[in-house]
């Protein structure tokens, strides 16, 4: 079962060059989204317990499609893996630069993968600080 369809990645599309091919698109959702299973291996039993709460608690579903499609994207915008380009025209210079570890290959980030392993910090905090200094000043202090 397939969270993304090749329209989320043409819809979400900015700029020119957009890809037209469906089963390619479909191709590179489907290894997208084995790498996110492989790294986050609970994520279709939270996204299937999501499904059956009404209304939904968070939108796991909606991120991972986020997830993927960027990933998709970033393969198809740089699909030879170049770190940068530069055009030169007479006296004008275009130059690209294309971040990540691995330009145009089929990666998540590592933000991307915090939002799919849902990891927002610790259950609860501890205040060190009192709510309020005592007028005489802190015990160590005497």
């Amino acid at each position: 079962m397939s969270w993304t369809e090749p329209d989320d990645v043409v819809d979400s599309w900015i700029g020119a060059n957009v890809p037209d091919d469906d089963d390619l698109i479909q191709k590179w959702i489907d290894r997208a989204e084995r790498e996110i299973r492989f790294r986050v291996p609970d994520l279709q039993a939270r996204i299937d317990a999501e499904a059956e709460l009404e209304p939904p608690v968070t939108d796991l579903l909606e991120t991972a499609k986020d997830v993927v499609v960027a990933m998709v994207t970033r393969v198809f915008r740089n699909p030879e893996g170049i770190r940068q380009t530069n055009t030169t025209t007479g006296p004008f210079t275009e130059s690209r630069t294309y971040g990540g570890d691995v330009p145009g290959g089929l990666g998540v980030t590592d933000d991307e993968l915090a939002k799919l392993q849902g990891a927002r910090g610790g259950a609860f905090e501890i205040d060190l600080m009192p709510a309020r200094v005592p007028s005489w000043g802190f015990p160590w202090r005497l």
